[in-house]
């Protein structure tokens, strides 16, 4: 893990001292853990973005397919010259090297691009999909193999856990641990793990995984690794740390649940765990009296049988913070606030839920669309990291599994308030009621500024776009329909749309909303 200002000044975010020595970015890359079975298959979507955003005419694409044991079994190249949408299937690749598909596939793909200017981020915006007609799941960009030795350096100047995400376990409901090992062979791969279930109990012991091979793909049930996991979570979602000896790799892990009744994944991606991480760098320090320490908007899902819920998961560097909750309608009036409505001591290391359904029973005539979540830490240490799960589920039906995406609350930063504008992007896959929540929420205390908002949608088929232009107000927020009239008679197959404002304050997220009652979806890019 690197430092997070150190982050800021690699990724040359605005406002930042940029180094006149960075190296620049050739190669951006992400490794995947990729299945196809009798009930689903794997994709890998993403926008030719670098057009658009980067000015950069064209770049390489390098495909790289290897089975479970980490052997390649195909590579390709494509240029990609054209700003649409692109995809990878799992299936199409298993057909060149004519697999047979009556078989079971668990291995990795492997997408490169490689370029001649600065690609600014060594890992790419992709999107990963578990998918048949019933579900889908979907979760960026993860864990990446390192550049070059300096790459690797940085990343592990300093090694912690990955946590932060959902664990079912009962007769239905597995939840699993996936990743890719990295190009150096492990002769035991070893994982530490504390689970904290709803009661804020705690279970800890190790597990081995034996000998891992350079790029082995490894899918583990935590059931079948941690004794008497079942019982200690109750029937009830959980939480664990994982503490590994893993190298080579950045390894952000695939993290999620199987159903069994309804075959089918969500999943998301792990997170660190910086409950150890107390030293100066771990801190941000550009508190300011305009700024609320931290804030983040959500979208709510709590009309008919939809349901959303925040998970606090006990990973902060040593803090104390309070959670105010703010609760706007759709005109951007606040019309509920709920000060101090949970106060998170991480010495405790406690499991928190939100219930917003819970929340907003509560009162009459629901006008209630979106919550802004406010941090106040006290004294003045605020965690340069602060990351929430929301879950956005639907009750009821066949699928029991609601989202769980991994997303993190907005530092106060003054610098921000001069950048002249944003610039976003989500994909849209149509036939799953898609929905795009666009937020124009600030951490600024006083906050009311508008936003005029051009959405651009792009399709596969062909460099074709449509737009789509609004203002957004302060504290508001916009949600845009895959099944409106106009976006699905464009979008045929699957897209993707980017959202760019003269406001730097924009955020949202996008979901899909499966008729089985699967829901997935994940923060913009």
């Amino acid at each position: 893990m690197k430092s997070y200002s150190q982050h800021l000044k690699s990724t040359q975010e605005f406002g930042e001292t940029h180094s006149t020595i960075k190296k620049p970015i050739l190669r951006s890359s992400g490794i995947f853990p990729v299945i196809q079975n009798q009930h689903y298959s794997s994709s890998i979507h993403f926008l030719g973005y670098w057009l658009l955003k980067r000015n950069i005419p064209e770049i390489t694409l390098g495909i790289t397919l290897r089975n479970a044991d980490g052997t390649t079994l195909l590579q390709k190249t494509e240029i990609i010259d054209v700003a649409k949408a692109f995809s990878v299937n799992l299936s199409s690749l298993l057909s060149e090297i004519d697999f047979d598909i009556k078989n079971n596939f668990l291995g990795s793909i492997e997408i490169e691009f490689h370029s001649t200017q600065d690609l600014v981020f060594p890992y790419p915006a992709l999107v990963l999909e578990y998918h048949n007609e019933k579900f889908n799941t979907c979760v960026h960009t993860l864990g990446r193999i390192y550049n070059d030795p300096e790459d690797l350096k940085e990343n592990e100047s300093f090694k912690v856990p990955e946590s932060g995400f959902d664990i079912h376990v009962n007769d239905d409901l597995s939840s699993f641990l996936s990743f890719v090992n990295g190009p150096l062979p492990n002769n035991e791969g070893i994982v530490q793990y504390e689970v904290t279930n709803s009661n804020s109990e705690k279970l800890t012991g190790t597990f081995s995984l034996g000998y891992l091979r350079s790029f082995e793909t490894k899918f583990i049930e935590f059931r079948e690794r941690i004794p008497n996991l079942s019982s200690f979570l109750k029937n009830n979602p959980g939480s664990i740390s994982l503490k590994h000896n893993f190298e080579g790799f950045y390894p952000r892990f695939l993290v999620g649940t199987k159903q069994s009744s309804l075959p089918s994944v969500s999943f998301t991606h792990s997170y660190y765990d910086c409950t150890s991480c107390s030293d100066k760098t771990d801190f941000w320090n550009r508190n300011n009296d305009t700024h609320n320490d931290s804030s983040v908007y959500i979208p709510l899902f709590t009309r008919n049988n939809e349901y959303t819920n925040l998970i606090i998961y006990p990973n902060f560097s040593p803090c104390n913070f309070s959670i105010n909750l703010e609760f706007y309608n759709k005109n951007g009036e606040k019309i509920h606030e709920l000060p101090k409505f949970l106060h998170v001591d991480t010495t405790k290391s406690k499991l928190h839920k939100i219930d917003f359904n819970e929340i907003i029973s509560k009162y009459e005539n629901n006008e209630i669309y979106c919550s802004n979540i406010i941090c106040n830490f006290e004294n003045n240490k605020i965690p340069s990291r602060i990351k929430f799960g929301l879950d956005v589920g639907m009750r009821n039906l066949k699928s029991k599994l609601p989202c769980n995406i991994c997303f993190n609350s907005k530092m106060g930063n003054p610098l921000i308030e001069n950048k002249p504008g944003s610039f976003h992007w989500a994909p849209i896959f149509p036939n799953r009621n898609s929905v795009i929540a666009i937020g124009n929420f600030s951490t600024l205390k006083d906050y009311q500024r508008d936003s005029e908002i051009e959405m651009t949608f792009f399709r596969k088929e062909d460099s074709s776009t449509i737009s789509k232009k609004f203002t957004l107000k302060a504290n508001c927020e916009e949600r845009i329909y895959s099944n409106d009239a106009d976006i699905k008679q464009f979008i045929k197959t699957e897209g993707w749309v980017t959202i760019k404002a003269n406001n730097p304050y924009i955020q949202g997220f996008y979901f899909n909303f499966n008729n089985s009652g699967s829901v997935s979806g994940d923060h913009f890019f």
